[in-house]
């Protein structure tokens, strides 16, 4: 297909500093309150789990011992004390002001699966770098339920996770390209996690993740050399969201089984979406593209992208979420020749 006409890109600004990404997700820890130890989207934002475990999973290996337990720790707790009767769990909003607890309202999430996914390779890494195995020994079983009713229930015959456990499903039963990468690789760390500590369902829990990678493969359209981004699409998309941004998942969250298909993806999205690094298609600056484009090599693009997330950070805060500064990290750490998570 003809690629979609791209927008002009705005008037670029002088450049912006580097942001410290670490600091400003620390910044966005609620200090108080039934949610204590969980995190603004941004300053003045609601809480969204999904987004906070995305922003927490790369400063993990650069904490030192006190900060993993203030800023992940009592994140992990506050995540699992909010947990609904299904396991499930609800975003927060805060319409009275920063952190006023005294009026927050519980909202829906955007998704069963990446939540519990992203939860599952958070409380994976911070076993791995804290080694507080108390503290794993307390909650694994808790872990277990999560991963059971929002992900092993919500398979799908076709191996890919439906958004939503039941009965939420009936109205959004899709099985996502990008959710289902985020799955897969909780679902994975969860299980490396537990093989650690000599559990026997670890087992159970990498071949769950191994039925999730098939259904994943089985989302690469041939003749269109690209993946759908769900199974009920019957061919790539045009769209930048999802049909072109969801190339890049299933490299960006480590599906070894698919890496057959990571440059088809990659040349996809640069041919659909070109000049995609200079922001022009969305307000958000979706740092998971720059983050692959370091990985790939391609530095040039990742480096004018990361010029982009700084110059929206200075710009207009609210648009570099925490998941945003999560992504941007990892894309600085494999551009100056730093571990990634």
């Amino acid at each position: 297909p003809a690629p979609a006409p791209a927008p002009a890109p705005a008037p670029a600004p002088a450049a912006a500093k580097r942001i410290d990404a670490i600091a400003a997700i620390k910044a966005l820890r609620i200090p108080t309150g039934p949610y204590a130890g969980g995190y603004e989207i941004a300053p003045h934002g609601k809480l969204n789990w999904y987004f906070a475990s995305l922003g927490l999973i790369p400063i993990v290996q650069h904490l030192s011992p006190a900060d993993l337990d203030l800023h992940v720790r009592t994140y992990l707790d506050a995540y699992l004390r909010s947990l609904n009767a299904n396991f499930s769990i609800d975003d927060v909003d805060f319409p009275s002001g920063r952190w006023d607890t005294s009026h927050c309202v519980r909202v829906l999430s955007d998704s069963d699966d990446s939540y519990a996914a992203t939860l599952l390779s958070l409380a994976a890494r911070y076993l791995s770098a804290s080694g507080n195995r108390s503290w794993w020994d307390a909650n694994k079983g808790r872990l277990k339920e999560v991963a059971q009713r929002n992900l092993a229930q919500a398979l799908k015959p076709n191996g890919l996770t439906s958004v939503f456990q039941a009965p939420r499903s009936s109205g959004n039963s899709i099985g996502y390209l990008m959710d289902n990468c985020e799955v897969y690789r909780g679902l994975r760390d969860f299980s490396e996690a537990l093989r650690s500590t000599g559990d026997a369902d670890a087992a159970h829990y990498a071949a769950l993740a191994g039925t999730v990678a098939g259904g994943i493969r089985k989302l690469f359209h041939g003749s269109g050399n690209a993946f759908v981004p769900g199974d009920v699409f019957q061919a790539p998309d045009l769209s930048f969201y999802p049909g072109t941004t969801c190339q890049v998942f299933p490299e960006a969250f480590g599906v070894a089984e698919c890496a057959g298909h990571f440059d088809a993806a990659w040349a996809y999205l640069n041919r659909m979406s070109p000049s995609w690094q200079d922001g022009r298609y969305d307000s958000y600056a979706w740092a998971i593209l720059g983050f692959v484009a370091a990985k790939r090599g391609q530095l040039a693009q990742a480096g004018e992208h990361a010029a982009l997330v700084e110059r929206t950070f200075s710009l207009n805060r609210a648009r570099v979420t925490i998941n945003e500064l999560g992504f941007y990290q990892r894309m600085l750490n494999v551009m100056h020749g730093r571990s990634d998570v």
